[in-house]
């Protein structure tokens, strides 16, 4: 059953984007990509908040109350879960009516009010399967789904959870368009690539600024052979743990340097690499922070150049790419990692 799902929902996407499947990403970028997409669902084919997490009047006795959940417009509608996982427990009780948990990692997920129950209690679950259907069983005023969240066991708000499927996706829908030639203009250079870097600020806490200037500097905005020819757009160069592709490319110290399926998996790795040890003292520092970044990646020795702070903080300030790290902190985020 498993099989048929994904199969369904991989043919979905690949009909969105047929131009990708003809040539312009590799095999293995769609796949890192399209198993992304399906890792995450939706609990509702239509998401529609109809009360929020917190404070509200109880609709039975108009006092206000803490609303430990968050409830969605749903009429008998099959509920989906929204991550891999397994079934930790089903139920019923006067409040909540029919239930059933879902662990996924250090998060719980509690589905309230169904009117039936589709899975066992130990069973594997994966997201998009799935696992009710809605009701208004128990403590009910109407047909809706209620959820609630858990991480370690303290309360969180369900709806962070929604916005990082939704985050999530996004990265994922523009990976998979097919990627046009390299701008010539410099600002359209930076709005085509801002979406991902501060997709990757909510994830890494890099700020998107810095991965902008960086990207636009070290590859001479798209322009560079290796960035042309092997999609590395960081001058990132081999190193002992590389196993993937590589190509000589004569440099300020010549060398190999990572060739790359896709400028996408090129933003990735520079991301997990600014995530390791050599890199700690970056993490110390806010998201919108971007001048102690780049003044510890420097330190570090990322680049040879002695004024490499002040060429990427130029960058940034001529084209106000702080702005972006400023509408990337507004989001409510967790870390992927976390589930």
């Amino acid at each position: 059953m498993k099989n048929y799902y994904l199969l369904l929902a991989t043919m979905v996407i690949v009909s969105l984007f047929p131009s990708v499947t003809h040539g312009q990403e590799s095999k293995e970028g769609r796949s890192y990509w399209i198993d992304r997409y399906l890792s995450v669902s939706y609990p509702l084919a239509n998401i529609e908040v109809t009360s929020p997490f917190g404070e509200r009047n109880d609709p039975f006795t108009g006092q206000r109350t803490s609303h430990s959940g968050l409830d969605l417009r749903a009429s008998y509608e099959q509920v989906m879960a929204m991550f891999d996982g397994r079934v930790e427990r089903i139920g019923n009780d006067d409040r909540s009516g029919n239930f059933v948990i879902l662990q996924h990692g250090e998060y719980t997920v509690c589905y309230c009010h169904l009117s039936k129950v589709l899975v066992y209690k130990d069973d594997s679950v994966y997201a998009g399967l799935p696992v009710a259907v809605s009701g208004s069983t128990g403590r009910s005023s109407g047909p809706h789904l209620h959820i609630t969240a858990r991480r370690n066991g303290k309360l969180v708000n369900p709806y962070s959870l929604l916005l990082y499927i939704r985050n999530t996706r996004e990265e994922c829908v523009k990976a998979l368009q097919p990627v046009t030639a390299v701008p010539k203009d410099k600002k359209t250079f930076f709005q085509q690539y801002a979406t991902v870097a501060m997709e990757h600020q909510r994830r890494y806490g890099i700020p998107a600024s810095v991965t902008l200037a960086q990207m636009a500097l070290e590859s001479g905005y798209g322009e560079s052979e290796l960035a042309r020819k092997g999609n590395n757009f960081f001058g990132i160069k081999v190193g002992s743990s590389w196993k993937g592709a590589r190509s000589w490319h004569d440099d300020d110290v010549p060398g190999y340097f990572r060739n790359y399926d896709s400028v996408w998996e090129s933003i990735e790795d520079h991301s997990r690499l600014l995530m390791t040890d050599r890199y700690k003292r970056c993490r110390y520092y806010d998201s919108t922070d971007y001048h102690n970044w780049l003044v510890e990646i420097k330190r570090a020795g990322y680049a040879s150049a002695k004024d490499y702070v002040e060429s990427c903080e130029s960058v940034i300030k001529k084209y106000k790419l702080y702005n972006y790290d400023r509408e990337a902190a507004s989001y409510a985020f967790f870390h992927p990692s976390e589930l």
